[in-house]
């Protein structure tokens, strides 16, 4: 009887341990988050948009891969209202997306033909347009983009891209985007699991480098790789 009772006390304190593991990795798993190509396991930025841009831009001296963008925004004299908007997607450029020569934005960018070497190369008006199309009313991420391409309404005032502008102007063969439209899918995705696994293309050649971060106020996602430029003008 004593050998019985010895076991079953036993078993009943193993069960309980097993149960508290089990619970506490329960809990642990609550609060995670799927994974994205950023320095963090956690998607959430806890900040609006505005913030993340501000915070990495000029918040330490080592942190600075949006500075450029921040530096457009205050150049343009753009409403910063518009990046703590809620219900909005936000395309962020790092710096080497703007300033890497030959393939960057201000390389291939021109202003009447010829290259940036800073924003004061281009019109306050026209950096305001530029930086309005990077900026999508909705919220779009890999969970609810497919493989054709989705259009989407950006901040851009419709009529703006009706042609290619005189300056500011864009290389290359293009169609009218008098709406100020920009498509996205998801590359090479035919299961919503696989779906997570292939980037977010955007105007059917640009993919997105870090995506679906999430602040407080929609979605970021960032474009990073400083050989091919997004442009407000889609490509035929």
């Amino acid at each position: 009887m004593k050998k019985i009772n010895f076991i079953s006390i036993t078993f009943i304190v193993a069960c309980l341990s097993f149960s508290t593991m089990f619970t506490s990795c329960l809990k642990l798993q609550k609060d995670y988050n799927r994974p994205t190509n950023v320095d963090t396991l956690d998607a959430h930025l806890y900040t609006t948009a505005w913030g993340y841009i501000k915070k990495r831009a000029y918040g330490s001296a080592t942190d600075t891969i949006f500075r450029r963008m921040y530096d457009a925004i205050i150049y343009s004299g753009i409403d910063t209202n518009v990046y703590i908007q809620s219900n909005r997607t936000f395309i962020l450029l790092s710096n080497s997306e703007i300033t890497t020569a030959k393939t960057g934005l201000w390389a291939v960018i021109t202003n009447n033909g010829v290259a940036g070497k800073s924003w004061a190369s281009y019109s306050q008006a026209d950096v305001k347009n530029y930086l309005l199309y990077l900026i999508a009313q909705g919220l779009y991420s890999h969970y609810g983009l497919k493989l054709l391409d989705v259009p989407f309404t950006t901040l851009t005032p419709p009529g703006t891209y009706t042609t290619n502008p005189v300056t500011f102007k864009f290389p290359g063969t293009y169609i009218a985007n008098p709406n100020s439209i920009m498509n996205a899918h998801v590359s090479n995705a035919n299961t919503v699991t696989s779906q997570l696994d292939y980037p977010i293309v955007l105007n059917g050649t640009i993919n997105i480098t870090t995506s679906d971060l999430e602040a407080t106020n929609g979605i970021v996602q960032v474009i990073n790789s400083g050989t091919s430029v997004l442009t407000p003008i889609i490509p035929q």
